[in-house]
């Protein structure tokens, strides 16, 4: 048996999960870094806050809801690693320049860093270097998309002297960064944490922004002691049955991350797969082969939650950096075709215009192609086709309450709840009165609980939320 069984991104990157008050049980741990969405409610939504049913606890007097799978422009948080072909290969598959011209970038393209928004900016910076060994000094470049993966490429393309344009469906800019504000302090939708300080680029990028960093060890705290043992057994059960895998002889790639687990799982297994399976990763065990525990370089040094805009670090560090002046952006403007051939490319969006350059960048999130909102003409090669299909959509949203004062333990970082009745809903939340000092509760959904919430309205997710908290503290 290897001793990487059993162990995910987290766990090499921070350490793993520790439960509050129940020494010596440690684990896994949950949460990718890229994730967020179309915000559901603006801070203080009146008609959702209204007449909230009493859970036992004070009322939110404001709310912020992310919900990705229902944002046309990502439909998932960021890409995971199914059981199958081409496993792995995928990612090779999918960063393949495509005749010459085309060259796709971001997350999902990442071997090293999947899900991760310094392996999105390193995809990028990647697809630069490419362009730059094939294409003429001055060449034209179309990059659509302003992730950090479409940021990054972009800066190193201009610096290098290419003739850069910028095309972004969005009203803004970052993507799956994105940073709202709620209570006076930061929200961040989509990424919260670096994951893995040591020689990331994201390091240099908040000392250089001056976005303060907090040291973050995932240390999880169940309000009920009842429910801290059964988590306690549940992380330990998890843990034992993610050790029974034999890497040396058994098939990560096909093999389904379920097939090590049991079938029975107590409401303490249930907790702890969502958690530090579902909330990690972004898909349910079925949906995830046994390699995606072990995919990626795992950056050490502990992890950091910002307590500033992530998304204005992504942009002070690429869209104003740089020698070459601001990269120029074209937003609200919708891609609906790429044509590719001999003569260059040109991209089409839905007011009419037309983009005519050498070459392209595609850095639209894999939801998104394999949406086919995009049309290629020709249409992609196999080997593309392959790796765009190859990978799975991961899903992990966000909600984030605020109220007039704090009612739940000051001093947890994270506070833990198994629902009876749904073991993984409302599994995990960030206390921000420690981090932020400010009276805020951020929770996470992922996996299968993630895609079933984001169908209900915002009222129904609030109500929801509350009455978890109400289980833990009313």
């Amino acid at each position: 048996m290897s001793i990487r069984a059993g162990i995910t991104r987290r766990q090499v990157v921070g350490g793993g999960l520790t439960i509050a008050a129940a020494a010596g049980l440690t684990g896994l741990s949950g949460c990718g870094d890229l994730f967020g969405g179309e915000k559901g409610g603006a801070p203080g939504s009146g008609q959702v806050l209204e007449s909230l049913p009493d859970y036992g606890v004070p009322a939110p007097t404001a709310y912020l809801r992310s919900n990705w799978s229902r944002d046309p422009y990502a439909l998932c948080s960021y890409s995971c690693m199914p059981p199958g072909p081409p496993g792995p290969a995928a990612r090779q598959l999918l960063r393949e320049p495509v005749a010459d011209r085309l060259l796709f970038a971001g997350e999902a393209t990442s071997s090293a860093n999947p899900a991760m928004v310094h392996g999105a900016l390193e995809s990028g910076w990647r697809a630069a270097d490419t362009v730059e060994e094939f294409a003429p000094a001055g060449a034209s470049v179309t990059v659509v998309g302003a992730g950090a993966a479409g940021l990054a490429c972009s800066r190193q393309l201009i610096d290098a002297g290419f003739d850069v344009t910028v095309i972004e469906a969005r009203n803004r800019v970052g993507g799956r960064v994105w940073s709202e504000s709620i209570a006076g302090v930061p929200a961040e939708m989509g990424a919260s944490w670096i994951h893995g300080v040591k020689g990331n680029p994201l390091t240099s990028f908040a000392e250089s922004s001056g976005v303060e960093r907090i040291p973050f060890e995932y240390e999880t705290f169940f309000p009920d002691p009842a429910q801290r043992a059964e988590g306690g057994r549940g992380v330990r059960q998890l843990n034992a049955s993610l050790d029974y895998f034999d890497w040396e002889s058994g098939n990560a790639v096909t093999t389904p991350l379920s097939y090590l687990l049991p079938v029975r799982r107590t409401p303490g297994l249930e907790w702890a797969i969502n958690s530090e399976i579902s909330q990690e990763y972004g898909a349910d065990p079925a949906g995830l082969s046994v390699f995606a525990t072990d995919e990626g370089d795992f950056l050490r040094g502990g992890d950091a939650l910002l307590a500033g805009s992530y998304q204005q670090m992504i942009v002070d560090s690429t869209l104003n950096a740089g020698s070459s002046g601001e990269v120029p952006v074209e937003l609200e403007t919708v891609v609906s075709e790429v044509r590719y051939g001999g003569g260059g490319v040109e991209v089409l969006d839905t007011k009419g215009g037309v983009t005519r350059s050498d070459f392209a960048v595609i850095t639209v999130p894999i939801g998104v192609l394999q949406n086919g909102s995009i049309r290629f003409r020709p249409g992609l090669p196999a080997r593309t086709m392959e790796g765009i299909g190859g990978l799975g959509l991961g899903l992990l949203d966000k909600l984030w309450l605020a109220f007039d004062e704090v009612f739940w333990d000051e001093d947890a970082e994270m506070i833990a709840w198994i629902d009876p009745e749904r073991p993984g809903l409302w599994a995990e939340w960030v206390n921000g009165y420690r981090a932020f000092g400010a009276p805020v509760l951020l929770a996470f959904n992922g996996g299968s609980e993630a895609w079933r919430v984001a169908g209900a309205d915002d009222r129904t997710v609030v109500e929801s939320g509350m009455k978890a908290l109400g289980g833990m503290y009313g």
